[in-house]
């Protein structure tokens, strides 16, 4: 299944008028920069939409969606026995196991990592700026951590770029081409670019560039459980722990940023799970209401998209 059939949303009971009020209410009432607008119910693609010219094939870059991707691949290496989530991190660096020098270090996992409790002391714009310098890795790994590993959520995008970089530890090609390789091809996804440092690692938490059409095969594919054109290409048990809940994140903020975090996944308030990238990208997954929704933005309130889905799109859904 290279591309999804096609219907009207009446056709599986949906709405077209509640689509229409859930995007103007974006883009109109609240005056947000959406660029697409993507729903799926059961499989089939009952509403494509995009509000600037050429977007419809444009790269879009997904910031934290990448998360999710990176997710992805760690699920798959563990479904082919590359790694486990319950390695060490450190393990993964024996260069660096110098930086090792606290107990909380050595309980660090790839799991921490996944659902954003690894404990560690943030200070990510600072380290950031060792990604230019070309050392990011030694110098994420000699910061302390000082909560338990598995306790505190803490949102940090240096973890996912650790975990992309101990990924190429046991597979060279690196998170993009396993990527591409195990699920992108197969699933008829068009090109893909991976933002890199300088040792080629995919910066793992950031940096992916997809067109909608492609996001929304991920979110079809964890919709379906893993499960694409009769294959089971990730593993049911790898969606069911990356889309569940792992972490309280209940201090974080607004109501969608609260309701749990599961493995590089957000937990809805309204149901649900999403993949959620900085100045509104999602893919929405609403497994009891059979639907996956995917937006592309460039938003100054990320929480407006979200709510004028909740609002305006779920009450019109049979």
């Amino acid at each position: 299944m290279s591309n999804f059939p096609t219907a009207s949303p009446e056709t599986l009971s949906i709405s077209s008028d509640a689509i229409r009020h859930t995007i103007r209410d974006i883009r109109e009432y609240n005056n947000q920069d959406l660029h697409s607008f993507l729903l799926l119910r059961r499989g089939t693609l009952v509403w494509e939409e995009y509000f600037h010219t050429g977007l419809q094939n444009q790269h879009h870059v997904l910031h934290s969606v990448s998360k999710s991707f990176t997710s992805t691949a760690i699920g798959l290496a563990q479904d082919e026995g590359l790694l486990s989530l319950d390695d060490r991190l450190y393990d993964f660096f024996p260069e660096y196991q110098n930086f090792c020098d606290s107990d909380y270090k050595r309980q660090l996992k790839l799991r921490h990592l996944l659902s954003m409790s690894s404990g560690f002391e943030n200070h990510e714009r600072e380290l950031m700026f060792c990604l230019l310098e070309g050392n990011l890795t030694p110098a994420a790994l000699s910061q302390p951590i000082i909560h338990q590993p598995g306790t505190v959520f803490d949102y940090y995008t240096v973890g996912t770029f650790l975990l992309s970089d101990a990924f190429s530890k046991v597979n060279p090609e690196g998170i993009h081409s396993y990527l591409r390789r195990k699920i992108f091809d197969p699933m008829g996804f068009g090109r893909s670019q991976w933002n890199v440092d300088n040792d080629e690692i995919p910066l793992g938490g950031t940096g992916l560039f997809l067109t909608s059409y492609d996001m929304a095969r991920l979110g079809q594919l964890y919709l379906q459980q893993g499960v694409w054109n009769g294959e089971q290409l990730l593993s049911k048990s790898y969606v069911e722990m990356a889309s569940s809940k792992q972490i309280d994140n209940s201090h974080n903020g607004g109501a969608d940023w609260t309701a749990g975090y599961g493995f590089q996944f957000w937990r809805n308030s309204f149901g649900g799970f999403r993949a959620d990238g900085m100045r509104g990208q999602y893919i929405i997954v609403l497994p009891e209401k059979e639907l996956v929704i995917v937006m592309t933005s460039n938003l100054d309130n990320m929480e407006i998209p979200l709510r004028a889905v909740a609002n305006h799109l779920l009450p019109n859904i049979n």
